[in-house]
């Protein structure tokens, strides 16, 4: 049984309850700096390329092919497949993996870590993309020949956002920064 509840210790100087772990006297709370996402950070080329990479990473869960079979008027019967199946299957993964990974380096290189793997970063997020652009092309290709839906389409005009990224990071000098301008030529 509980008489009554405990009294929380108060903060001389705000008349708050005091959190846990922090001090009771000025000197004893360390001052914390707040670290926030800082956009104008990013280069162009690494904007269009998330961007790209992340919307092709959700279209490719969308309908690129889609067939149907019935009987007019009495029973009608669809089926659909995303990037990652259908006809030219092993291209969408092969793509939606590449696109996976050109996500993950970009925002490891956003997050400041530095994974040396004997080439610029820059130039390996371009080849990442470049890979993108080969295998989803391929895919749209056999999504084409085979009964296309508009996932298809979207894929294809995402996958030429990526590849103008991946073709602007490409550019940019083995630093990581870019001397580009803000339209993406270089001056």
């Amino acid at each position: 049984m509980f008489d009554s509840l405990p009294t929380p210790v108060l903060d001389e100087r705000s008349a708050r309850p005091r959190r846990f772990g922090e001090g009771s006297r000025k000197g004893e709370r360390m001052a914390q700096q707040s670290q926030s996402f800082d956009m104008s950070k990013m280069t162009t080329a690494t904007k269009i390329m998330l961007g790209g990479g992340v919307l092709l990473l959700i279209d490719s869960f969308l309908a690129w092919q889609k067939a149907c079979a019935g009987i007019e008027g009495v029973v009608d019967i669809c089926a659909s497949a995303s990037m990652w199946g259908g006809d030219g299957a092993i291209f969408g993964v092969i793509a939606g993996l590449l696109t996976i990974a050109v996500i993950v380096w970009e925002v490891l290189a956003l997050a400041g870590t530095n994974l040396n793997v004997g080439i610029p970063a820059s130039k390996l997020s371009a080849y990442l993309g470049f890979g993108v652009v080969g295998f989803t092309v391929l895919k749209f290709i056999f999504a084409l020949t085979e009964s296309p839906s508009f996932g298809a389409y979207v894929g294809l005009i995402l996958v030429l956002v990526v590849g103008y990224g991946a073709w602007m990071r490409f550019q940019e000098p083995s630093g990581g920064a870019s001397s580009a301008s803000p339209g993406g030529f270089a001056s």
